[in-house]
């Protein structure tokens, strides 16, 4: 590679007849850059300010020179200012969450990797050492990796755009492969002891975080989603989601979704009662209405009754029980009660590609298949033991026609069904 001086000084005479000192300066790829005026009309001044502006780093400006991920990362993600969110949200709806997500991966691990690297020279085997490196040193999961990868990809695809850069180097980069994960769920027999039973005693006589875990459970909504539940929303057989609270206030729910829920008589009464208290303000509220308990606030009282139906600390931890959990609990008995995929995703609203047009043909009367799930699960005060004790094979036998009564509609009907074969 020819070796240049960091600058080359020349004369050029301006329309004025004033001959000026210019100079041509090169870029890191050793090419000459246009010529540019110093303002200086002497060899010796004009060399000083170059001088001074190489010492600055200025003597090429940013315009004319790839930026390093540091420079173009400035102002990204920022709610209000940034470019690229100006221009999604003109087309989709985003979240301050998903950028304040994006912009806590950038700053935590993206520009202290790739700060100093100019953007044309991040290249694709780059990316993959990055990868490696998140995976190998900082002994992330792949699923996390995955995640600052989204970001970075986002990124670059935005940079490609602009034409800062003339090749995407996360183009043909692919996800990692997703760990398998186990995840456990509160069994219905453990529903029955939270639930069903005297629920003061398991609750500590807290209507409010009580009544809130039960109407997780019973309806798959999210966290935000049931603080977001306002007693205005409460009707006779259902309730009517459009909104959630978290920590950006009272607004859409993440699915942008707005339906009707079914719900049983018994926990409609719940809700009637906190209704009481709060009006048509926010139902899960220590102040009348105005503003609802904090998450944090629910899951403490999660915990605290999982410990007083005999769980310890450790079993709740190895478990992973957390109020999301909720969301799996029902779409597992509403899939063994017998409704279809499409019909469990109209209760929970949890979508995926492939169902989303049978979620928006889903006939609304169905709704009542539902509602036998979640009367199943609360009708019994005290779960039912497993049937390989002595105790459980009495209870079996003793109350089979009690059990039958309660199950589910499709797996009652079957016992029905047997029973009849039998008379038969």
């Amino acid at each position: 590679m020819k070796i240049h001086n960091d600058f080359t000084l020349y004369f050029r005479v301006v329309p004025s007849g004033k001959r000026v000192v210019y100079y041509y300066a090169y870029d890191e790829n050793s090419k000459r850059l246009a010529g540019r005026s110093t303002g200086e009309t002497t060899m010796t001044a004009a060399r000083v300010k170059c001088n001074r502006l190489l010492k600055a780093g200025a003597l090429v400006p940013s315009k004319d020179r790839v930026p390093t991920f540091a420079e173009f990362a400035k102002g990204w993600w920022e709610w209000e200012t940034c470019d690229y969110l100006k221009k999604r949200r003109k087309r989709f709806k985003l979240t301050q969450g998903y950028a304040k997500h994006a912009k806590r991966n950038m700053v935590n691990m993206l520009v202290p990797y790739f700060g100093d690297m100019p953007m044309d020279k991040i290249t694709e085997a780059d990316v993959e050492k990055f990868l490696d490196y998140l995976i190998v040193e900082k002994q992330l999961k792949n699923s996390t990796a995955n995640d600052f990868l989204t970001t970075l990809k986002t990124m670059m695809i935005e940079a490609a755009t602009r034409r800062v850069i003339t090749i995407d180097p996360t183009k043909n980069v692919a996800k990692l492969i997703k760990e398998p994960k186990k995840i456990q769920i509160i069994t219905p027999q453990e529903f029955k002891s939270l639930f069903a039973g005297n629920w003061g005693k398991v609750w500590n006589n807290n209507r409010i975080g009580y009544t809130a875990n039960k109407l997780a459970a019973l309806t798959g909504m999210r966290t935000a989603e049931v603080l977001g539940l306002k007693g205005c929303y409460v009707y006779e057989k259902h309730i009517y989601l459009c909104m959630q609270y978290d920590n950006y206030g009272y607004r859409e729910t993440k699915t942008k979704d707005k339906t009707n829920i079914p719900l049983p008589v018994s926990m409609i009464a719940d809700l009637n009662e906190l209704k009481k208290i709060n009006s048509d303000g926010f139902l899960f509220s220590t102040d009348g209405g105005a503003v609802p308990i904090c998450r944090v606030t629910m899951y403490r009282e999660f915990q605290r009754a999982l410990r007083n139906i005999g769980m310890t600390d450790e079993v709740i931890a190895e478990r992973g029980l957390t109020l999301h959990g909720w969301r799996h609990f029902l779409n597992t008995e509403l899939l063994k009660g017998g409704l279809s995929i499409p019909q469990t995703q109209a209760v929970t609203r949890h979508k995926s590609d492939r169902m989303t047009e049978w979620y928006n043909h889903f006939d609304p009367s169905e709704f009542a298949k539902a509602v036998e799930v979640q009367e199943g699960l609360l009708s019994l005060e005290e779960p039912v033991k497993e049937a390989g004790t002595e105790s459980g094979k009495k209870q079996t036998e003793n109350k089979e026609g009690q059990r039958a009564s309660v199950l589910p509609f499709r797996t009652r009907k079957t016992v029905e069904a047997g029973k009849e074969r039998k008379q038969a």
